[in-house]
């Protein structure tokens, strides 16, 4: 590395930890830190969090990043964020109440009379998202009925990236490609929705601007500085969404395969370049320049799913389980169902039960019920582009730390799963973007060339994917077929 060469910097702050990275033109990684994050759980299906602690984990992070280097030479910061979680700010800023998380399903009950409110046919259309729990529109009738006092005190209305952008640099302003994820944006006009806003209360409170991917939304103020040790005016770049900066951390594009985030949920992406919507996916906005989308679905359990297990029944132990888990199947729906079906009630299954399984079984059934899934939803993008998805698979996530999982990935959905060398891709992504906005590169595509690093390729046995097909097909499809029919018969909670 010479000395002197700009540095870009990548903010990722997520469901359960904020990640700084700050990588070279070369995409060598010369420093990274995290902080913690914790979820909230006051009720069953409730899931919240303090939004000051958005900022202070994200200023942690970034400021042990930078002593770990000539913070001088940091040409540009890129934000990246967790989606769909929000809070309601009072006249001067602060938290009128703890933040929503993407994960929470108390809105069940209003999903109806949202949809009688915003249309549910035309809903999709003009989002490109189903409308379901974790929608705006649903969660801010939810307030109104059990919080009007909330709503009394609430001034402004703001997601992860804009809280932490107006912090950085004083500006009210989100990222379309991850804001577009609240069933609040309008695909056409890239923009809010009035009606949308209407439907739910929002149109007497301030909404943050909208910015473009890869655009410069201000410059860093000077209490971030202090806060960060970064200099005084730094630019401030648009990332977005951390699935969609993850997508091009791993280098995602159209032709290239499927992306996987195996974290907190598993979201399943494919690159493409019109908007069209379907029950399938949810049609984002890309986090590039070049407004191109991801089509997305999304199982809610993913690594929460094992640290359930972890805190519950312990480590699994070392003990070798054979493919199959010995005739334990599990269905993982702990968190209900989003694609494609919405189905929020749904709950998870497990079949097969002997005096011979331990929690070794069940933690690898887990496993596999996972990829399970992950193999319905691959092959319901397979049959809508006719079959025009190479068998590839681009993983990132704290869930690619695990080899098993990512062999049992492998052969369940008999794709090569390549793991790049950098195990924070959204942090990258955001640091990509970033350098795109500093004009280090003229566009995405140079930067991710120059930046993207090398990958590992898990490649599926022939046996292993033949007795996971026989598997999926003959026990797996019908027990989730069982399971879901009894979700759908449960009451809404």
């Amino acid at each position: 590395m010479e000395t002197g060469t700009p540095l870009f910097l990548g903010l990722d702050s997520g469901t359960q930890s904020a990640k700084a990275g700050i990588w070279d033109a070369r995409g060598d990684c010369v420093a990274r830190a995290s902080r913690p994050l914790t979820v909230h759980t006051p009720r069953e299906g409730w899931a919240e969090q303090d939004p000051a602690h958005w900022w202070s984990t994200a200023a942690g992070a970034i400021s042990e990043a930078v002593s770990q280097v000539d913070a001088a030479r940091v040409a540009a910061l890129g934000v990246s964020f967790q989606r769909e979680t929000f809070t309601l700010l009072d006249d001067e800023g602060k938290a009128v109440r703890p933040a929503v998380l993407w994960l929470d399903i108390r809105a069940a009950a209003e999903v109806g009379e949202a949809a009688r409110r915003v249309g549910a046919a035309q809903y999709p259309r003009r989002t490109g998202k189903p409308l379901d729990v974790t929608s705006v529109v649903p969660r801010m009738l939810w307030m109104a009925r059990h919080e009007p006092r909330s709503l009394e005190r609430a001034q402004r209305w703001t997601d992860v990236g804009a809280y932490l952008i107006e912090c950085l640099t004083g500006t009210p302003g989100t990222v379309i490609a991850g804001a577009d994820t609240t069933g609040l944006v309008d695909l056409d006009t890239r923009w809010w929705a009035p009606d949308h806003l209407a439907a739910c209360g929002l149109d007497r409170i301030r909404m943050p601007g909208l910015f473009e991917p890869g655009s410069l939304v201000g410059t860093l103020a000077r209490e971030a500085a202090r806060a960060t040790g970064l200099a005084v005016g730094l630019p401030v770049v648009a990332g977005g969404g951390d699935g969609q900066c993850a997508a091009v951390g791993m280098g995602a594009g159209i032709g290239r395969g499927f992306t996987l985030a195996l974290g907190t949920s598993v979201v399943l992406g494919v690159p493409h370049q019109s908007r069209f919507t379907s029950p399938l996916y949810r049609t984002l906005i890309a986090a590039r320049p070049d407004r191109q989308y991801l089509r997305e679905s999304v199982i809610q359990s993913g690594t929460y799913i094992v640290k359930w297990f972890e805190d519950t029944f312990g480590e699994p132990g070392s003990a070798e389980i054979h493919r199959g888990s010995d005739g334990l199947v599990t269905v993982p729906h702990w968190w209900g169902v989003r694609f494609p079906e919405s189905l929020p009630s749904a709950r998870g299954a497990t079949f097969g039960w002997s005096h011979l399984h331990t929690t070794a079984h069940f933690h690898r059934s887990i496993l596999e019920g996972v990829a399970f899934e992950l193999r319905k939803l691959a092959d319901d993008h397979r049959e809508a582009l006719d079959g025009g998805v190479p068998a590839r698979i681009a993983a990132c996530g704290g869930g690619t730390r695990n080899r098993t999982w990512l062999e049992i990935l492998a052969e369940v959905t008999a794709c090569s799963i390549e793991v790049p060398s950098e195990p924070e891709p959204a942090a990258l992504g955001a640091a990509m973007l970033a350098a795109v906005g500093a004009r280090a590169f003229p566009d995405l595509d140079s930067a991710a060339a120059a930046m993207g690093g090398r990958r590992e390729v898990i490649r599926p046995e022939e046996a292993g994917a033949a007795a996971y097909d026989a598997l999926y097909r003959g026990a797996y499809l019908p027990l989730r077929e069982a399971a879901l029919r009894l979700g759908r018969q449960a009451p809404a909670s």
